[in-house]
């Protein structure tokens, strides 16, 4: 008995050493661009593997890091979270946040291009959403809007499972819904991206009763009877269906 308590008194202290340990290293472990004169490193965690001070291709001299802390640049080249950002002009280029950026040509996202966007124009609207006021963007792709200007959230705004519109069609991300009916559109927020008109059933870009390649996973979805039932599932008359899965034998 009396081992077992030294055993277990044991354990418990060397539990609390190794969380100590552990807190230490991870707080001695700051984020971020370090310029020791010679050398530009970018600092990070890993929970797998620690602490990672990583040199990056940066010109000591000119480096400098901006605002929001995201983002930064020498006189050549532009770097978000210590990666080189392909493509970026160093001359123009603007941090707008965490996340966004904008150089004399397109918008960014993190270290990508956001599609067709215009740099000079380029505005953040949430975490998710910018616009140039020629077509509104979730993260890097174009909503491809006839009515940018008329764009607003109508569900999920700030959230991955948004819906908008521009008073002409609906929108689950950066998917258009393939409608003709956008009166009679019923959408299911928090739904992965279900909808229906009077007609038929919609999953993001495409018709539920086919996948996203346009291969036909069912012959029908009675859009009367349908009902969703939770994330990605739902129902009609027939049986239980699963986006991914097809008609599924219902609990």
């Amino acid at each position: 008995m009396l081992y077992r308590t030294v055993d277990c008194i044991l354990i418990k202290t060397l539990q609390k050493i190794l969380f100590l340990l552990i807190t230490v290293i991870f707080f001695s472990c700051s984020t971020g661009y370090k310029n020791e004169g010679d050398k530009v490193y970018y600092e990070h965690w890993n929970e797998g593997t620690g602490c990672h001070k990583d040199q990056i291709d940066a010109d000591p001299k000119t480096f400098e890091i901006l605002k929001f802390d995201s983002y930064a640049k020498d006189d050549r080249s532009v770097f978000y979270k210590g990666k080189k950002i392909v493509g970026a002009d160093a001359k123009t280029f603007e941090a707008l946040d965490d996340f966004y950026a904008k150089d004399k040509n397109f918008g960014w996202y993190g270290k990508d291009k956001i599609k067709t966007s215009n740099g000079k124009k380029i505005r953040v609207i949430n975490a998710y959403y910018s616009t140039d006021g020629f077509d509104v963007f979730y993260t890097t792709e174009p909503l491809k809007m006839s009515d940018p200007k008329n764009f607003k959230f109508v569900s999920g705004e700030g959230s991955y499972d948004s819906w908008t519109t521009d008073g002409k069609n609906y929108y689950f991300n950066h998917y258009k819904v393939p409608s003709d009916d956008y009166k009679d559109l019923k959408i299911y927020p928090k739904s992965g991206g279900l909808s229906k008109d009077r007609k038929w059933v919609y999953f993001q870009d495409h018709k539920l009763n086919y996948d996203a390649e346009g291969n036909k996973v069912v012959d029908t979805i009675d859009a009367n009877s349908f009902v969703v039932t939770g994330y990605i599932s739902c129902r009609d008359r027939y049986s239980c269906f699963n986006v991914y899965h097809g008609r599924v034998k219902c609990n």
